[in-house]
């Protein structure tokens, strides 16, 4: 085999395997050439009994449909942890914020600041820590909404 037939077959097989959309080989030499004939006759019956793609790309409906379900639980699964975390970290706040804002109204009583105006910062320093939870539950539904809409 020369080089010509060696350039002419490799072109039809990368034309075969959709390497190149067209046929970019030299037509004049397949013609007159026995091999490069016979090359191209071989490739058009494999073309008639093989797919044109390779054996690994080739799945059943089966496997992809087991796949995408595989691929789900382990989302779903991921979801699930992220959202065990958010959750410690909000019961984490919670106390925290408590402990802060009741140490803060401490050291105002201790000051000797007017009574008048602890008993307002008392009251609403008190109802602030259990706007966080609240908030907290507010921001899951919105996330959960937000997810099942897809925006």
């Amino acid at each position: 085999m020369d080089s010509k037939c060696r350039e002419t077959q490799y072109k039809m097989l990368d034309w075969f395997y959709n390497e190149q959309g067209t046929k970019s080989w030299d037509f004049d030499h397949a013609q007159q050439c026995t091999e490069c004939r016979g090359y191209y006759d071989k490739l058009l019956k494999l073309e008639e009994n093989l797919p044109r793609e390779p054996l690994e790309f080739q799945a059943s409906d089966a496997f992809v449909r087991a796949l995408e379900d595989q691929i789900r639980e382990e989302r779903i699964r991921f979801e699930e942890k992220r959202g065990k975390r958010s959750f410690l970290k909000e019961l984490g706040a919670f106390p925290a914020v408590a402990f802060i804002l009741l140490l803060a109204m401490g050291s105002l009583f201790y000051f000797d600041v007017g009574p008048s105006f602890m008993q307002v910062q008392l009251i609403g320093l008190l109802m602030f820590p259990l706007i966080i939870p609240i908030l907290g539950a507010l921001e899951k539904n919105r996330q959960q909404g937000r997810d099942s809409y897809g925006s």
